[in-house]
């Protein structure tokens, strides 16, 4: 089985190619390049969550990662295209738990994972608040079981339902 197959289970929240400008001095893919696609998947998913932007504009609430941790297994090169594949391990009325893992398109090979919470908070009070119903509901159908990397295993991951 695939990592593309063994992750088809997983919302797509990201995919792209990595070009030149978003590389480092070595020529592998910068920080910056992986903080953005983990970051478009993490908003991705918050709209499945019914935290749109205008939910948020027009509410004066938002979302920020408040702990986070990339895992980095592969290096990744001008040209690479990459799928992001995601899901919810976790929530409640304040915040969500977003896993992702970057899967490099053409090798199959897991080039990073990422694992979020994010927070929901007042805009204007910059403090934590509950979110409105509809967040918990829609939440709840896009959660998954915690989905682990196996250990010393850098080409395999395991998926739990």
């Amino acid at each position: 089985m695939t990592n593309i197959e063994r992750f088809s289970g997983l919302e797509t929240g990201y995919s792209g190619m990595l070009y030149p400008m978003e590389t480092d001095h070595m020529l592998h893919g910068n920080v910056r390049y992986y903080s953005r696609a983990f970051n478009e998947t993490a908003y991705f998913m918050f709209t499945f969550a019914g935290i749109t932007p205008e939910y948020m504009r027009e509410n004066n609430l938002g979302m920020a990662a408040v702990e986070e941790h990339s895992y980095y297994r592969r290096e990744i090169h001008p040209g690479d295209h990459v799928v992001v594949k995601t899901c919810f391990i976790d929530f409640n009325e304040k915040w969500l738990h977003v896993w992702s893992v970057m899967i490099n398109r053409i090798t199959d090979e897991i080039c990073a994972v990422n694992d979020q919470r994010c927070l929901h908070f007042d805009t204007e009070r910059r403090k934590s608040t509950p979110s409105r119903p509809p967040f918990t509901h829609s939440a709840k159908a896009w959660c998954r079981t915690d989905p682990k990397f196996e250990a010393g295993t850098e080409r395999r991951a395991v998926f739990r339902r």
